[in-house]
């Protein structure tokens, strides 16, 4: 063996490996941004495997820059067994998860892997998600405060996740970390004039009842002053009681539903105001990239991230309640002075994805 084989043997044993753990690859926040920093943290720090549980076909996220291995499951269940064997094989330093079924399962792996740091990425408010759950969020509940200590660090997305876990689950504050998500892409920012006889609105996200279509749907219904588009991107489980709203109200030629695109952040610059009705949010993504495209958003204040983001009248408005939300779009025309640049520059900076995977590749060196 030469010198120079030796020395790359020496520096590959010192790199900390890292195995990080997602659901799918399916669209997703939690998948967007666990891919992207598993391909991105430092290769001369790290050794980063990715174990998808799910299957390749399904996958719409780039991993080239990242070894990833798929378990072609569609259960988390059947994935319990080939997940014990591969931590147990690669004997990883760090196992990084994302997801509260999986976080709970590496929870339990703890116990027999006593050597390994496991982190837990959390995707949501607990608490305030559980409501929207159909798992009985008693068991739930329970199983979050018997496994969730077992892992030695969580990453929440927002602040509001942070004294969740501290005020609902018992956790100690010592185990939490706040980390945001990070810009994935960086857009070129075009100006762009508002038609101020047809104002295009559009939400990306889940259809689901915690994303708030509904009330969105109501607030949309009661424009009386100005024509106006609205696209949602996306699928969900309450696509057909949506699309029921949309008819009951009559807006059925004014709403357009796209099920998915690798193109939504064209689809974001190409409309006035991007709408977010969540009644909880872990860190809004799809808000995220409106803003950093410079279209401006017109949001619920929701526990979860998306106070964190929203600056008032700089990119976009809070709203309280269904009457404050009506009031803004009955005067959206004449209180739009948003410049597409501005809005932009309210979040390169803060959540540049460089920043955020240091404060992962930190927080990984740390333990």
């Amino acid at each position: 063996m030469d010198f120079t084989q030796k020395t790359q043997n020496k520096l590959s044993a010192q790199k900390k490996k890292v195995v990080c753990i997602l659901p799918s690859l399916k669209a997703g926040g939690a998948e967007r941004v666990i891919s992207y920093i598993a391909a991105r943290l430092n290769k001369d720090l790290f050794e980063v495997k990715l174990i998808v549980l799910g299957f390749e076909k399904d996958t719409v996220y780039d991993t080239s820059f990242v070894h990833t291995q798929y378990l072609e499951k569609s259960r988390l269940i059947t994935s319990i067994l080939p997940l014990f064997k591969i931590i147990f094989t690669e004997r990883p330093h760090v196992v990084l998860s994302s997801i509260g079924h999986v976080n709970l399962l590496m929870g339990f792996f703890s116990v027999f892997f006593k050597k390994i740091k496991f982190i837990g990425r959390e995707a949501s408010v607990m608490s305030q998600m559980n409501q929207f759950t159909h798992f009985n969020s008693k068991i739930l509940r329970n199983l979050t405060r018997v496994l969730y200590p077992h892992l030695r660090m969580i990453v929440c997305q927002s602040e509001d996740m942070r004294l969740d876990f501290i005020t609902y689950f018992n956790l100690e504050p010592s185990k939490l970390v706040v980390i945001n998500n990070p810009l994935t892409c960086v857009p070129t920012i075009a100006e762009y004039c508002i038609d101020k006889k047809q104002i295009k609105f559009i939400t990306v996200g889940r259809l689901s009842e915690e994303k708030g279509y509904l009330r969105i749907i109501e607030g949309l219904s009661k424009i009386k002053d100005y024509d106006f588009t609205y696209t949602i991107i996306g699928s969900g489980p309450q696509e057909d009681i949506i699309k029921e709203k949309i008819k009951i109200k009559g807006l059925d030629n004014k709403v357009k539903f796209i099920a998915y695109t690798s193109g939504v952040l064209e689809e974001l610059k190409n409309h006035d105001f991007f709408l977010q009705g969540s009644y909880v949010e872990g860190f809004p993504n799809a808000l995220l990239e409106s803003c950093s495209v410079g279209t401006p958003v017109i949001a619920f204040n929701a526990p979860g991230g998306t106070k964190e983001i929203v600056e008032n009248g700089r990119n976009g408005f809070l709203v309280e309640n269904e009457n404050a939300f009506c009031t803004i779009l009955s005067k959206i025309i004449e209180i739009n002075n948003f410049q597409r640049k501005e809005v932009a520059a309210t979040v390169a900076t803060k959540f540049n994805a460089n920043n955020i995977i240091r404060q992962y590749e930190e927080l990984l060196c740390k333990l």
